[in-house]
This record gives structure tokens, C-alpha cells and sequence, in this order.
């Protein structure tokens, strides 16, 4: 039985939906009416997550995004509070109204689900919290993946199996929408919809067979935390520490990169400023300054480490997954194409 029928079952109602394509329109203009709808729009020849003012700015059929969704909840600068000598602290509150972001893809969707353990778990972060429990996921099975997308080899798509509110599949004449959660179940009773026929399920399979036969690069996690351990001292970070510029766009773009600094802004008079965090990046030199001058991770080839070794050994001992969910993004953004598969496949002696 499927996750969805087995939701069905429990819930008593039809958790399997058609939208037909002329109906997806009507859908997010009813869903304007009480969220800001965040979704994939075009910029140029690229696409970025931003707030749908109308529903034909929507670009479905997008592979991958500038930046990830993340930045939705982990704001690249957050204003925590601001001061006047005169006044007392004043904190920033966060957004009231409801958000929905739709059409975001399993990868995504997963690394969600990952800065959800490490902002929620040992340390809570108010400010994570409070836009999480306001935003809703309206998620998008993958039907052409990139060419820098390898999320397969980690199971993090082309399909999605949990974490959404309302996952979609592009069925070419429609929409198939699966009920994740109660949230979910309001959100598809805004608008008049047939449940799909169980033949829905073998259409989408289809599609996502489809989408698996399309993938180009593949990572083998098969012993990779023994792999990485092994070749610490293996002659290809000395490579990579003269290939690599240490710019940051890798982690940037990372939809599970979580470190951030935190600043203050003085205003010109002297008496009045703000607080303020905003991401930061362990390949940035500055990131390992520490106090008297020293730095603990001076050296490119140490940086370029961390990055990869945080990513594939040490948030699964932490976080019970790996920190990569195969978005390739880190590929596509680095000026010289360093490539984790790559390092991993030469790692492997392939």
C-alpha cells in the first residue's frame, strides 16, 4: 500500500487528487488569498525561489535554482534587534502571514528537513522555528533532472516520500497531488477536485522511471565515512588546495549549509544600531580567525576538507544523515568545477 493510500485509510477522506493543468491557476490564486506563495521564477537564464505575484511568473519546469528554498527560513541577513542609546532593545519580530513554497523539489525538501534537526534539536533557534511552523511545503517530483544532479545516488529524489504538506507530479495532462499532512488536506479543499484514479500511481512511476534513466553523475556511498577516513592525508587535497579559490559560492549555495555570523551595525550617529546575522562560510579564511591571531584552518586544502568531510562524515553521526542531498548545486557554481563526485570516484581509485 502507499504512503498516500495508507494515509487514505487512516484518515477516513481521499488523499489522492487530479489537478487538471487549466486548475493550477485558480489553485495558487486561491492560495494567495491567505500565503505568500514563494515559488520558482525565472531570472534571466536562471531560476530563483521569490514571492509569486502572479501565477504565470511560475516555472514548473525548472531543473535547479541560484539559491536554495532554505533562504526562506534561514534568511541570508536576519535583523535580530536594533538599539538607540536612549531606548531599550527592540527584537525583531518575525513574519506573521503564512507562507507557502511551492514547487520544491525532493532534494530540497530534504535539506529542510536537515536544517530542521539542527536548528530545532540540541540548540532551538527561535527564529528558524517560527518561520518553519509558518510555512507549508507544497513539493514537486523531479521529471528532468540537471546534469549536475546526482540526488538519486542519495535517495533524496527524483521522488519524494515524506516532508511535504502537498506533493505534485507532472502527469503531462495534469497534476497528480498526494496529502502529506492535515495542513496539506486544507490546503487541497480550497478548490474543487476529483480524486485521481488509482491509475494515477502507475503514471507517475512511469514518469519518475523515466527521470531516474536521465541522470548523468552518481556518488557511491557505499563505506564512504571508512573511504574519507582512510585517505585523510590522500594527495588529492593538496590538488584541490591549489584548484580551489576559496570563494564560498560552494557553501553559499548550499541548501544544508547552516553557519552564520553574527554583527553589529553601527548607525553614522553613534547612538543607534542593529544586530544582525548572516550566513557565513567555513571555505572564507576569516571563518577559523580565532583570538591572539591564530587561525585553525588556514590552509585551502583544510578548507576544502571541512567542506566535504562535514558533508559525507560528520553530520551523520550528529544528525543520523549525510549533509549532501545531491542538488549539485556545488558544481555548477564553482568557478573551477571542483566536483565531489569526481573527488570521491579518484578517492575510490576509479
Amino acid at each position: 500500500m502507499s504512503v498516500a493510500y495508507a494515509r487514505q485509510a487512516e484518515w477516513g477522506i481521499p488523499q489522492l487528487y487530479h489537478l487538471p493543468a487549466a486548475k493550477l491557476n485558480p489553485f495558487l490564486q486561491e492560495l494567495k488569498e491567505y500565503y505568500t506563495v514563494i515559488g520558482p521564477v525565472a531570472k534571466g537564464k536562471e531560476f530563483i525561489f521569490a514571492p509569486v505575484s502572479d501565477p504565470s511568473e511560475l516555472a514548473l519546469d525548472y531543473q535547479t535554482t541560484l539559491l536554495p528554498p532554505k533562504k526562506v527560513l534561514h534568511l541570508p541577513f536576519e535583523v535580530l534587534f536594533s538599539f538607540h542609546e536612549d531606548q531599550q532593545i527592540v527584537e525583531t519580530a518575525p513574519e506573521q502571514r503564512p507562507q507557502v513554497i511551492f514547487g520544491i523539489h525532493p532534494c530540497d525538501v530534504h535539506a529542510i528537513l536537515i536544517l530542521d534537526k539542527a536548528y530545532t534539536a540540541e540548540y532551538p533557534d527561535p527564529y528558524y522555528i517560527a518561520k518553519r511552523r509558518n510555512t507549508l511545503l507544497v513539493a514537486l517530483n523531479c521529471a528532468e533532472p540537471g546534469e549536475n544532479c546526482f540526488c538519486q545516488s542519495l535517495g533524496t529524489g527524483p521522488d519524494l516520500k515524506e516532508g511535504y504538506d502537498l506533493l505534485l507530479t507532472d502527469l503531462g495532462h495534469g497534476y497528480l497531488i498526494e496529502v502529506g499532512s492535515p495542513r496539506g488536506r486544507e490546503l487541497v479543499q480550497t478548490i474543487d477536485l476529483a480524486p485521481a484514479p488509482r491509475v494515477a500511481m502507475v503514471e507517475k512511476q512511469k514518469v519518475l522511471e523515466n527521470a531516474r534513466r536521465k541522470f548523468h553523475k552518481k556518488l557511491n556511498t557505499q563505506g564512504l565515512h571508512e573511504l574519507l577516513e582512510e585517505n585523510f592525508r590522500h594527495p588529492i587535497w593538496e590538488e584541490l588546495m591549489h584548484d580551489c579559490l576559496a570563494c564560498g559560492s560552494c557553501t553559499m549555495v548550499c541548501p544544508t549549509c547552516f553557519c552564520y555570523n553574527v554583527v553589529d551595525k553601527i548607525d553614522l550617529n553613534l547612538k543607534s544600531g542593529k544586530r544582525q546575522r548572516e550566513w557565513d562560510s567555513c571555505m572564507l579564511l576569516e571563518y577559523a580567525q580565532v583570538a591572539l591571531g591564530h587561525n585553525f584552518r588556514k590552509d585551502r586544502d583544510a578548507r576544502v576538507k571541512q567542506r566535504i568531510y562535514h558533508k559525507l562524515v560528520y553530520y551523520e553521526p550528529q544528525f543520523g544523515t549525510l549533509g549532501c542531498v545531491g542538488c549539485g548545486r556545488c558544481i555548477k557554481t564553482c568557478v573551477k568545477k571542483i566536483d565531489i563526485t569526481d573527488v570521491i570516484s579518484r578517492l575510490r581509485g576509479e
